[in-house]
């Protein structure tokens, strides 16, 4: 009766040790592990004493010589600006963007500062209810007052009579169609003759009526 190795580890058979294919040589089987020429290991070793395997010699745990390296630091993620975090093109974006479901924005949603920034030449109609005259409002300190309806600034002559009836109109038309109005137009000044383009907007505190008109004119 032949007798077969006890497992000190357990009742399961101790599996053999499987040798190595006679024809490889003994080089061979170390080809792909980190020794030099005498056969000593480069990589870093710690022996442990593992509890309850004092029959068993210290188990040779190997470790990289790089593991304790640090890390590179990762690449900081690119920030994307979001769309309502740009400027807008021009008023008719910047209204689109006020509008927030509703017909027009309200005279309230209007930034003086954010207009006096990016579209200085600019200015407010009140539009005149029961017949009553339109009332223009200057929107920034550079846009002067005189005459009770006459602005101007460095650029623009809005105290032209020909550029305030052609800002009427476009107010005028902005109120009924209740969207933009843009258009381009050449006037005779002191200096000579000059190019403006124009932009109107409506403004209403409801999406019945139409309470203001807001119009940038800019020079071409």
């Amino acid at each position: 009766m032949s007798m077969r190795p006890g497992n000190p580890f357990g009742s399961s058979p101790v599996r053999p040790v499987q040798e190595a294919p006679e024809e490889l040589e003994a080089d061979a089987l170390y080809e792909d592990e980190p020794y030099n020429s005498r056969g000593e290991s480069t990589e870093e070793e710690e022996d442990l004493q593992l509890e309850g395997m004092g029959s068993l010699a210290g188990v040779s745990i190997r470790r990289k010589a790089d593991s304790n390296a640090a890390k590179p630091a990762g690449q900081p993620r690119a920030t994307v600006a979001r769309p309502e975090e740009t400027a807008p093109r021009n008023i008719v974006e910047y209204w689109s963007r006020l509008k927030k479901g509703r017909r027009w924005p309200a005279r309230t949603d209007i930034d003086v500062k954010q207009i006096g920034m990016y579209w200085p030449n600019s200015v407010l109609m009140r539009v005149g209810e029961n017949g009553m005259p339109w009332q223009f409002e200057p929107l920034t300190a550079d846009v002067m007052r005189g005459g009770g309806q006459s602005f101007h600034t460095g650029e623009i002559e809005f105290g032209n009579s020909l550029v305030m009836e052609w800002i009427l109109g476009m107010g005028r038309g902005a109120q009924q169609a209740g969207r933009p109005q843009e258009d381009a137009d050449r006037f005779p000044t002191d200096s000579g003759e000059v190019r403006y383009r124009a932009m109107t907007v409506p403004l209403g505190a409801d999406d019945d009526t139409v309470s203001h008109i807001l119009c940038h004119v800019q020079k071409m």
